[in-house]
């Protein structure tokens, strides 16, 4: 540590200075000398002498009280043999041409600093205000003098019991413990490892393969929650796990239970259950949603933005029907609610008639008064996922990726023309066999497999005279056809989602939440200026305020607080310390 003196404190005698430099060293590294045993080497006697004044009097006796706080020896070093400390206060010598054959050529610019005559090293006060951020609180380095801790250890009950025991040197008989507290049995049975040092009980610590270790402070119970605490809470325990908590408490305390304590402390812990993720799977079950025919439901999706075209566009109105998998792509300039109604209902709906079931996220144009008026008037059901949950959108959230994937094979060299790609590789898309209903979204919803331009060229065999002349046989095999085709896909869709389900439920845990349970809350949600890194992603602890079934809750933060649906999977229970009492059913 270094400290540049003001005009005022330049002016003070070399004792005073010397004085000065111990007070600040001692105030620097309080943390570590507080309660220790410290040595004090100086080459300035008069230092010794100072600490002898019967009657000091002004700034001399207060800094003579502030260093009575630390069990402090000073011994007194000549100047010849003070070289160690003497050389951090000399400055360079920039005319001195040599050199120490173990010394290093330095960087000529920062010796031409160090050697200038302005150089200061400042400390400000923002600075000091942040160190002492991450410096343990005085509260939890106080009363550990050994006089302190001795008093304590004679106030518990059972540790009492065991030490008055091994100060006589004599090993109580089983019978008369036999009906004390487990704590006690724990400390009777490591009588030969429990030694007094100091007017203190200690317990003799092994390494695995039996050598002695460092002896451990036996802890009574009002020492507990500040070891915990500066071992994990503090920013020099790093809330690490349970663990590398337990391994550092360890190598100097110990107390019965130990174990289960420390890992119950870092487990209510609402920082490290805020911020790291749970071990346990919290997926729940899928929920199958089977479909029979088409429109029953059509899903509905904004993908983008994308980079602007010459034709004004940034984004893509992607609508698919869950059934027969057509799939509509309508570039759009914005992702208004006006512009988007605009086009649904002109370009779907005029076309392929009104869905039964339009289902999309809680996007701000599919939420907005106009969207939904539109749905109303149409006598369209509008339903929506819950916050944060794409999966439940999953047909259009799947084919927005095979989309890009699409589009950017043939403009990645000239990305703001991807519109004029559109219709093409949505023709691509349509005309394409679905994994799902074995057949082609063209055949589910036309009913024919449309002809591709190099069909059309291709010379085909004519039809015969018989099916020209009958005028019902195209409609009558078209229905046939559909019938067949959507009868096959049914039983596909049937077992594509149950294959899904079997797999998806392989890691997924039934869970279930009451009403009035705290829980903490997963939000993935960025801030602009904020790195997401550096925020954690468990907010809470809510309340759950009602069951909506068995996968979504509503949940809010306080009494005033506008609720929000959840699903299950972005909830954990709250196992914390500070659960919210203002909920009451």
């Amino acid at each position: 540590m270094s400290k540049s003196m003001n005009k005022h404190e330049q002016q003070y005698c070399v004792t005073r200075k010397e004085l000065l430099a111990v007070v600040t060293a001692l105030k620097t590294f309080h943390p570590y000398l507080y309660g220790q045993e410290v040595l004090l080497r100086t080459d300035n006697s008069a230092i010794t002498w100072m600490k002898n004044l019967k009657i000091p009097t002004g700034q001399t006796a207060r800094w003579l009280q502030e260093i009575e706080t630390y069990n402090l020896t000073v011994t007194h070093r000549a100047g010849k043999k003070h070289s160690n400390a003497d050389a951090l206060s000399r400055r360079p010598c920039k005319s001195c041409e040599q050199q120490e054959r173990n010394q290093t050529n330095g960087d000529p610019e920062e010796c031409d600093l160090l050697c200038s005559e302005n150089f200061v090293c400042l400390t400000t006060r923002n600075d000091l205000n942040k160190l002492n951020q991450d410096l343990p609180s005085d509260v939890l380095l106080e009363g550990w003098e050994p006089s302190t801790v001795r008093m304590a250890q004679m106030a518990d009950k059972d540790i009492a019991a065991i030490f008055i025991a091994k100060e006589n040197e004599t090993r109580p008989e089983w019978s008369k413990i036999s009906d004390g507290s487990g704590s006690l049995k724990t400390l009777w049975r490591m009588w030969d490892r429990i030694h007094i040092l100091k007017g203190m009980m200690y317990r003799q610590n092994f390494s695995d393969d039996g050598q002695p270790k460092q002896m451990q402070l036996i802890i009574p119970a009002q020492y507990k929650s500040h070891i915990l605490q500066y071992f994990h809470d503090l920013p020099s325990g790093g809330h690490l796990g349970a663990e590398k908590t337990l391994s550092r408490v360890r190598n100097s305390f110990y107390w019965p239970r130990m174990k289960k304590e420390v890992e119950e402390y870092c487990r209510h812990c609402d920082a490290c259950s805020s911020r790291k993720p749970s071990r346990s799977s919290n997926r729940a079950p899928m929920r199958q949603y089977n479909l029979g025919e088409p429109m029953e439901r059509v899903t509905v999706d904004i993908l983008g933005p994308l980079p602007s075209t010459t034709k004004g566009n940034k984004y893509i109105l992607v609508l698919c029907d869950s059934f027969t998998k057509w799939t509509e792509a309508f570039a759009i300039p914005d992702q208004e609610a006006s512009t988007i109604t605009k086009v649904f209902v002109n370009e779907f709906i005029c076309r392929f008639g009104t869905p039964l079931q339009l289902h999309s996220d809680q996007g701000r144009s599919f939420e907005a008064k106009l969207f939904q008026d539109m749905c109303k008037l149409f006598r369209i059901h509008k339903t929506r996922t819950t916050s944060q949950r794409p999966q439940a959108n999953g047909t259009v959230e799947r084919f927005n990726r095979t989309l890009a994937s699409m589009l950017s094979a043939y403009c990645e060299n000239n990305q703001r023309e991807w519109d004029s790609y559109l219709p093409q590789v949505m023709m691509a898309y349509r005309s394409a066999v679905h994994s799902s209903t074995n057949a082609t979204p063209n055949m589910m919803m036309l009913g024919r497999n449309i002809m591709m331009p190099l069909e059309a060229i291709i010379p085909r065999p004519p039809l015969s005279d018989d099916n020209q002349n009958k005028d019902t046989y195209y409609l009558s095999a078209l229905q046939k056809q559909l019938a067949t085709t959507h009868e096959m896909a049914r039983k596909h869709l049937k077992k594509n989602s149950d294959y899904q389900k079997k797999y998806y439920d392989t890691k997924a845990t039934r869970r279930d939440f009451e009403e009035g349970q705290s829980v903490w809350l997963y939000d993935a949600s960025k801030k602009v200026g904020v790195c997401s890194k550096l925020t954690c992603k468990w907010k809470g602890p809510y309340v759950i305020t009602k069951k909506i079934d068995d996968i979504t809750f509503l949940v809010k933060r306080s009494r005033t607080q506008q609720g929000k649906i959840y699903h299950i999977d972005r909830l954990l229970p709250y196992k914390g310390r500070n659960p919210p009492t203002w909920f009451r059913k």
